[in-house]
């Protein structure tokens, strides 16, 4: 008899966006080219196989880069963005690999998670910035300038990982996806960067583990979903480093003649830093103009508490048109405020902090920058 062999297809995917940009976060300019401004410029290959009685093999790798000089994200991940291999039927999908974590997938937001988005920015993902330096300086302002040394040379990742940005994707996880009509459900395991332990150094297979769920229910006009993230204190300093919560509740509902999108949010022991906590929230609109194009207004603010409290505010005005199904336009302004200790934006503040003079500079900046660009899709 004649092998059967099971049908099989693979697409390959992307996006290009860049944008002309000029803005300034303090002593720091910015004027170029800007890769990414809507969405991340980025590509992937996805495929699937049917191996009968409804299961399906799926993969994904996705690796993102700078259209600006083509240039990888990561150069040390040759899909930085996804890659996961998994089987998927009527039950969902369950995948192992480098994945989203729920509070990637479930974002509110008028500006569906552009560089320029209050939600993006103030949930601690500025380009080129590195929130350790952030925190860092904002533990020395509030007088722990040793904690802030340590964090400032650890801590590389974003404050936040429910954000549409590189700390909600989470390494050498298994995942689970599903949707089961109006309601979609997501949960996450990663084992982190220690799957080996040694005793002699004291380090756990699982001292960096995190997980994530999240659940959404979606009925024609009406989005509402929560998030919760929970992640394991990977440092262990004493009397400084902590294990990480976070959760989010949002929604949208389109009205026909505007969107409206808004979402809470708070985080404990934030980038794991004992006692540092989060408050965020942002609101935002999408108005129809004529039948391609839209207007975006949002704003949103967030807390950082710690000893004290410290405040950013971000605000964004911006217009999309789209020119066809896979071609949009764009233009936009963002103005983020920050309170002395904090230097969120979309462009890096140049923070430091001098050890040896005890010094922090570059935070309370405001940060402005407008951009004008086009996103294509493939």
């Amino acid at each position: 008899s004649a092998p059967a062999f099971a049908q099989s297809n693979v697409t390959i995917y992307g996006v290009a966006d860049a944008g002309l940009a000029w803005g300034e976060h303090g002593d720091n300019d910015f004027s170029g080219v800007l890769s990414g401004v809507l969405s991340g410029s980025r590509l992937g290959f996805r495929g699937t196989e049917d191996l009968g009685n409804g299961l399906k093999a799926v993969f994904t790798l996705e690796q993102g880069f700078d259209i600006g000089n083509g240039a990888e994200n990561d150069s040390s991940k040759a899909f930085q963005r996804q890659a996961f291999v998994g089987l998927a039927g009527g039950f969902g999908a369950v995948t192992l690999g480098r994945q989203y974590a729920p509070g990637y997938d479930f974002q509110y937001d008028a500006l569906a998670s552009a560089i320029i988005s209050p939600q993006a920015i103030l949930s601690g993902a500025p380009i080129g910035g590195k929130f350790g330096e952030i925190a860092g300086a904002m533990l020395t302002a509030e007088g722990f300038p040793a904690e802030g040394a340590f964090v400032a040379a650890n801590v590389k990742d974003a404050a936040l990982t429910i954000n549409p940005g590189s700390s909600a994707r989470w390494d050498n996880s298994i995942a689970y996806n599903g949707t089961f009509g109006a309601i979609r459900a997501r949960a996450i395991y990663s084992f982190g960067g220690n799957e080996m332990g040694n005793d002699a150094t004291g380090i756990d297979a699982d001292s960096d583990d995190m997980m994530g769920v999240g659940l959404e229910y979606a009925n024609g006009p009406l989005k509402v979903g929560g998030v919760y993230h929970y992640l394991k204190d990977k440092y262990d300093f004493a009397g400084v480093s902590d294990d990480q919560q976070e959760w989010l509740v949002g929604g949208s509902y389109n009205f026909g003649v505007l969107t409206l999108a808004g979402s809470y949010q708070q985080a404990s022991n934030a980038n794991y830093i004992r006692d540092l906590d989060v408050d965020l929230w942002q609101v935002g609109v999408i108005v129809p103009v004529g039948a391609a194009g839209n207007v975006h207004l949002a704003y949103g603010e967030a807390e950082y508490d710690f000893d004290g409290e410290s405040k950013s505010k971000s605000y964004t005005l911006a217009y999309t048109h789209a020119l066809s199904k896979r071609t949009t336009a764009y233009v936009g302004y963002n103005r983020t405020d920050n309170d002395e200790g904090l230097a969120l934006g979309p462009i890096a503040s140049g923070v430091a902090y001098n050890a040896t003079t005890d010094v922090v500079t570059g935070t309370g900046e405001e940060s402005d920058i407008v951009a004008v660009g086009i996103r294509h899709t493939f």
